[in-house]
């Protein structure tokens, strides 16, 4: 999808079947390809620990102050009640990965997120 809009911004949604064939490095690598793009990628549940921090790692790798600024990793929790609901644990709803300097946080809660997508002056990739 090419989109020609000045100040457009495009997010991929990924389904946790989308995600669940793929290795580690091939997530991690289409994740920061993206993001390196301008975009911002949601995806259906979240990255492992290992998985978050190598996707840390390998974008502190590329950060280039002029084109690659790093990015910003967001996750919207859910209660999962188990054995007759007398037991919450947290699991990961979705999970916003998207340019640090296209995404500015404004409220976050346990199960809410409000964000603003800053393209203005940004110097990020626009579609």
């Amino acid at each position: 999808m090419d989109n020609t809009e000045p100040n457009a911004l495009k997010m991929d949604f990924l389904s946790s079947d989308a995600l669940k064939t793929r290795t580690s490095m091939e997530k991690i690598s289409m994740i920061v390809d993206k993001v390196k793009n301008g975009d911002l990628v949601v995806i259906e549940g979240g990255l492992t620990p290992g998985e978050e921090a190598e996707l840390i790692e390998t974008t502190m790798r590329e950060i280039d102050v002029e084109n690659f600024m790093g990015i910003d990793i967001y996750t919207l929790e859910k209660d999962k009640s188990s054995f007759f609901g007398l037991s919450k644990k947290k699991t990961i709803g979705i999970t916003i990965i998207g340019p640090a300097n296209v995404m500015k946080a404004v409220k976050k809660r346990s199960n809410f997120l409000s964000m603003i997508a800053n393209l203005g002056d940004s110097g990020a990739s626009l579609h």
